[in-house]
């Protein structure tokens, strides 16, 4: 599954993170705790270990790789009259 619609929200993040792991990530109340955007507390210690945590689930492309792979895009232009009802 995807993050892509991960609203940079911290409980967000250990809702998925807890049903990949639930042995792991089982009581949010530290996790809240420890990243609280919204106070501006983060603690560094456990910043590191959760990037490390991430790193085990995410895989990072970027744009350069990407488009190697990808085959040429092939564009075609099509003009086409408009009838009577799409004049004015």
């Amino acid at each position: 599954f995807t993050l892509l619609y991960l609203q940079n929200n911290m409980v967000e993040l250990w809702a998925m993170l807890n049903y990949l792991h639930p042995d792991i990530l089982d009581d949010k109340t530290p996790f809240q705790n420890s990243f609280n955007i919204s106070l501006n507390v983060v603690e560094k210690k456990k910043l590191e270990y959760g990037h490390k945590l991430l790193g085990l689930f995410m895989i990072r492309r970027l744009k350069e790789t990407v488009e190697k792979l990808l085959p040429r895009k092939i564009e075609t232009k099509i003009f086409c009259p408009l009838s009577k009802t799409q004049i004015f």
